[in-house]
């Protein structure tokens, strides 16, 4: 920030309130500490006006040499030695950006730079050790087009009227806050704090005080200049802005508003501040001064530094002071080594030592920016891939949605068609056009089989042997007859060798036959022939007659073979329960098929879940698993994955394998994962690791029941498998991994 010749002790505590509360912010204490950087603006702007106003000619090149010496000088001593810096966290950071970053920097655009990059100042993202810098961008654009902004408005203002440039400034500064309101509430929060001219307001007010003071003096009335009243107002306004420094975290909605009256109460504590000047300085004034005096190296060294402590396992209570105090020495040697206006011998001499002492790592880090690689096109071309996959996605989750619905519709009325077909298989046997060859036992009953297979034909006669059977079924056969179950009721008057039987067989063909055995066979062992006949032939079936009608006396007359009332009534429904109950073990065997093989094929079903990882490799995957289920988000966290997980498992739609495919950018502990585990205890799990794991981690979440996939293994073992960024794959590593999880996965390609 501006230094003042003239001593006003005020300005320089105001100063470093704002100094500190940038700091704090960074350190994530202070929640409002980000609204300070409108006080620096304000204090910029005035006192850059108020000090050109002291030269009696305007000279552009002194001008901008001294913006040079005072702001750019300092800015590329610092962005160097961080690059320097940098060079001993190669294990813990990967700042892939360096060269385009380094360079918005260096030519004053990195506010825009950080605009394009995406990357959010709120939400504490410390991927860079520049994220800070782009106030410094503001403040050069601004110190370069000021003396265009001054030199018009000062010249009308002494020729004139001097109210020009004053009503001139201020009605910029208004028109800036209304644009600064629409933008906030129209446009993305980040777009309106990087945007210079969404900013510009905070600038103009500060130029408008300057004019105004130079011209006029103060506003403030003479009664409330009074030093009783002056220190009272001068602490209100204090006290209210470090209360919003305190309390207005950026997410809040009104947050725009708290910007625009941190800017006025700077400007408000600024006209305040310059009333009494000191020529004595009291100990406090030296550490305020002091402070004060280096507030813009501090601005500028803080963030890097506390950049590559969050690389360092500390604790916050060691690591916050120790960050505070090396931030102020580094600051202070930075001071000394690049004021060129000391005269004193000694000075001169630290002086020069400084020089040399940061000259080494100034020039390694400049000579590291210039050879840096820029991978601004490979990590474009990545993210024109990913929005390419992104909706390549989407529109496959469509189809998924589709291809699912009209998967269970079909499955729904495969179970309906199956239950259906239970329900009319008693009405398709009874319907059905059974063939019956029998003896008197079936032509005494003739009338109650009639009644059961009304569709059926039966030829039934005394004292028929199983030797003819063959040649009745030969002549239905030859007049198209036989189109259905054969039921054979032979073998009360004698037995039929197998030669018999087999030709008999013959002659039903396909068919199923369904043979009744006999009662009272205690000698000729016509059943045990008929069993084991059965037995070498799948369409033979054995109707039991013999054991249905054991102990029923009252089905047979006194032969013990024929059949009474009741017996012909038995023996029918006996015929007909068989041949049901075949038919319904037949059927329930296809159903059991079925329904088997839908639960296979549903446990075949896979659901991915991941991040940019997932969201990567998605067209190279979705070749070998196109009917999976992908869930993708690029900036997941384990609450999002947990919500989405809960989400289709309380929907039932969450299939039976699921896969977790996540980058090195998604931090998840054992605990997280045995809660993963334990929510997917019904499932069977896959989890992709791309970051190294400890032999006793993969035991023990294998030991949960999750299968793992060690991918990192091959990356590390394979160069050319990732990319620059140390996170995303190359297409070399996509097939990679797609062909490692098809293969473990074990499905083939639909």
């Amino acid at each position: 920030m501006e230094r003042v010749k003239k001593y006003y002790k005020d300005i320089n505590f105001i100063r470093v309130i704002a100094c500190l509360a940038i700091l704090l912010y960074h350190i994530n204490i202070l929640k409002g500490g980000y609204l300070a950087v409108c006080t620096f603006f304000v204090l910029s702007s005035y006192l850059s006006c108020i000090s050109l106003f002291k030269k009696e000619k305007f000279s552009f090149w002194e001008y901008y040499k001294n913006r040079f010496i005072k702001l750019y000088l300092p800015l590329i001593v610092v962005v160097f030695l961080t690059i320097f810096a940098s060079l001993f966290f190669t294990e813990s950071i990967n700042w892939i950006n360096l060269k385009p970053e380094t360079t918005s920097v260096l030519f004053g655009y990195n506010n825009f730079w950080q605009l394009g990059a995406n990357l959010d100042y709120f939400a504490r993202h410390i991927d860079s050790p520049f994220m800070h810098l782009w106030y410094i961008s503001i403040l050069l654009q601004f110190d370069i087009i000021l003396p265009f902004i001054y030199l018009p408005l000062r010249k009308l203002g002494d020729k004139i009227s001097k109210k020009i440039p004053c009503i001139t400034t201020l009605l910029f500064s208004l028109i800036g806050i209304f644009y600064f309101l629409w933008a906030s509430y129209n446009k993305d929060m980040m777009t309106t704090y990087y945007n210079t001219l969404t900013r510009s307001f905070s600038l103009f007010f500060g130029l408008f005080l300057g004019f105004v003071h130079s011209y006029y003096k103060s506003f403030i009335p003479k009664e409330l200049k009074k030093e009783k009243n002056y220190y009272k107002i001068l602490l209100l306004y204090i006290i209210i802005l470090i209360g919003l420094f305190i309390i207005v975290d950026p997410k809040y909605n009104w947050a725009p508003f708290a910007m625009i009256i941190s800017t006025i109460l700077s400007s408000r504590l600024i006209d305040y501040a310059t009333i009494y000047s000191k020529t004595d300085y009291s100990l406090s004034d030296k550490i305020v001064g002091f402070l004060s005096k280096i507030s813009y190296e501090i601005y500028l060294v803080q963030y890097p530094i506390i950049f590559f402590f969050q690389q360092l396992s500390l604790s916050n209570y060691l690591k916050y002071p120790i960050i505070i105090i090396l931030t102020i020495i580094i600051s202070y040697l930075l001071e000394k080594a690049l004021d060129f206006r000391l005269k004193e011998k000694k000075q001169k001499m630290i002086h020069y030592i400084l020089i040399v002492i940061f000259a080494f790592p100034v020039l390694c880090g400049g000579y590291k920016y210039f050879i840096a690689e820029d991978h601004t096109k490979e990590l474009k071309a990545l993210e024109d891939q990913l929005a390419k996959n992104k909706e390549i996605m989407l529109k496959k989750q469509e189809e998924y949605q589709l291809h699912l619905k009209e998967e269970q519709e079909n499955w729904n009325e495969t179970l309906e068609n199956l239950e259906m077909g239970e329900q009319e298989l008693k009405e398709k046997v009874h319907n059905m056009a059974v063939v019956a060859v029998g003896d008197s036992i079936m032509l005494g009953a003739l009338d109650n089989l009639y009644e059961q297979f009304p569709n059926g034909y039966f030829d039934a006669e005394t004292s028929r042997t199983a030797w003819v059977a063959n040649d009745v079924l030969k002549d239905l056969k030859n007049k198209n007859m036989l189109n259905g179950p054969v039921i054979l009721n032979l073998g009360s008057n004698g037995d039929c060798p197998l030669w018999c039987k087999l030709e008999i067989l013959e002659t039903c063909g396909n068919q199923d036959v369904f043979w009744i055995n006999v009662v009272n066979d205690y000698e000729v062992h016509v059943n045990d022939n008929l069993n084991s006949f059965a037995k070498e032939h799948e369409n033979v079936h054995i109707i039991d007659w013999n054991t249905i009608s054991n102990g029923h006396y009252e089905y047979f007359i006194a032969d013990r073979i024929h059949l009474t009332h009741d017996g012909k009534i038995a023996y029918s429904n006996a015929i007909y329960e068989s041949i049901y109950k075949y038919y319904l073990d037949e059927y329930n065997k296809k159903k059991e098929e079925i329904l088997n093989q839908h639960e296979k094929e549903e446990k075949e079903k896979i659901s991915f879940y991941g991040n940019d990882l997932l969201l990567n490799v998605f067209e190279k995957l979705h070749e070998n698993f196109e009917t999976a289920q992908f869930s993708m988000e690029r900036e997941l966290t384990k609450e999002d994955l947990i919500g989405k997980l809960k989400k289709e498992i309380e929907a039932n739609t969450l299939n039976y394998k699921v896969v977790l495919v996540f980058d090195a950018s998604l931090s998840i502990d054992l605990n997280e994962y045995q809660e993963l585990l334990s929510l997917l205890k019904e499932h069977e799990i896959y989890i992709v690791f791309t970051k190294k794991i400890s032999e006793e981690e993969k035991n023990y979440l294998e030991e949960k029941g999750a299968n793992i996939i060690d991918f990192y293994q091959e990356m590390i073992s394979n160069d050319d498998y990732i990319m620059v960024d140390k996170i995303h794959l190359t297409e070399r590593g996509n097939e990679a991994l797609s062909t490692l999880l098809k293969d473990r996965l074990k499905i083939q390609n639909n």
